[in-house]
């Protein structure tokens, strides 16, 4: 295959044709790989071959040696605008279907769904089509580019042997703009190892965050947050976990923040625990990862108000969530000062998220889904357009 990819052995087994799945992903950020890389494992361990199809971004490389080491991955090159990527995207996917007859295709975000909608129409695939929207921006129902998102994405949602697994409550609600059926969500699990850690707070306060999104604002927000808290007196360190660009690293090098690039679920974990206070702003897009590792490590959340952070965290029971800058610096500061509001919001995180986010239940949620019969085709022409006369 001569087309800039990447492409690791195909696995050897005696499985019967058509025990191959394959997902076709754009980037794979933490917050994709949070149900990306699960599915593949359930999947795995049921016997099913499988290929994922994704961007090489250096800034998640750390991300591939996660996946169950019988998947095959198709590493397409990053340095590439929307419409190289699209036709690069198509070219894998038609190329690694014609090699190994495929039971379905799974969609992770809106470009893939694009190109999946495509080969379904126009290259004549007759695999089984999963789409996951995985918190795409382009869903904000705020901008004429999201009208268009949606105008685009009706093809891929309304195909009558199509089936949408959403990740959260929000991207379900929003695929509501495009089919009335019912949208299974299955939430991401969390490492074993978060719940496992045990608390041992730090001798001073420690605030401390996650990101890998290379988001400016979050970082801005971060270091004003540590200079604000970083007097004598008050004696407040910050941590952040992951990583930053340049720009980022030095402002947040300026502000006294440590800045600890860790990959290992455990050593995260041990990191967490001791933590006075997780806080969370509103940079990040689709299933809030760091911050259910937070919960789950039993630490009290303070979070900027958002569509994914409501979902997680309920007012004043497992967090806060706080819509404006004064109304966060008090709620960290009234933690700081209480050591029993601390143990009362973090455990009920970590109730919370034992409930939600166990692997045993994504592993059941996502089966359900996975196996689910797909809309009936009646149901799929609701709006009294037919799909034939559906276009992208």
């Amino acid at each position: 295959m001569h087309f800039g990819l990447a492409i690791s052995p195909p696995m050897k087994t005696s499985l019967p044709d058509g025990h191959h799945i394959v997902h076709l992903a754009g980037v794979v950020t933490d917050a994709v790989f949070s149900l990306l890389g699960p599915m593949t494992e359930v999947q795995a361990e049921l016997g099913m071959e499988q290929t994922v199809i994704l961007v090489d971004a250096p800034a998640h490389r750390h991300l591939l040696p996660r996946f169950h080491p019988t998947i095959r991955l198709v590493l397409m090159p990053g340095e590439t605008g929307p419409l190289r990527r699209i036709n690069r995207s198509l070219r894998a996917l038609l190329t690694v279907i014609e090699a190994q007859p495929t039971r379905s295709v799974h969609l992770h975000g809106f470009i893939p769904s694009l190109v999946g909608t495509y080969a379904k129409r126009f290259h004549g695939l007759s695999q089984t089509l999963y789409f996951s929207p995985h918190g795409s921006r382009l869903l904000k129902p705020i901008t004429a580019v999201s009208a268009l998102t949606v105008f685009l994405l009706k093809p891929v949602v309304r195909l009558s042997d199509q089936r949408t697994i959403a990740n959260s409550s929000f991207d379900a609600t929003a695929l509501k703009r495009v089919t009335n059926d019912k949208i299974p969500i299955v939430e991401s699990p969390v490492d074993a190892a978060f719940f496992c850690a045990t608390r041992h707070e730090a001798r001073r306060p420690l605030l401390i965050t996650g990101s890998r999104s290379r988001n400016r604002a979050d970082a801005a927000m971060f270091a004003q947050l540590a200079v604000l808290l970083g007097e004598e007196s008050l004696e407040v360190s910050c941590n952040w976990l992951g990583t930053a660009d340049d720009d980022s690293l030095a402002r947040l090098s300026a502000a006294n923040v440590a800045v600890f690039d860790v990959t290992d679920a455990s050593e995260r974990a041990s990191r967490l625990s001791a933590a006075w206070v997780y806080v969370a702003f509103g940079g990040e897009l689709g299933f809030p990862v760091f911050l259910t590792e937070a919960m789950a490590a039993g630490l009290p959340c303070v979070v900027w108000d958002t569509p994914y952070h409501r979902q997680v965290i309920e007012e004043g029971v497992t967090g806060h969530c706080c819509g404006t800058y004064p109304a966060f610096l008090a709620c960290i500061a009234r933690l700081i000062d209480s050591p029993e509001e601390r143990q009362r919001l973090g455990s009920a995180a970590r109730v919370e998220a034992q409930r939600r986010f166990d692997g045993k239940k994504f592993r059941d949620a996502y089966l359900a889904a996975y196996h689910a019969a797909p809309p009936k085709a009646e149901a799929v022409e609701r709006s009294g357009r037919t799909l034939g006369k559906s276009s992208i």
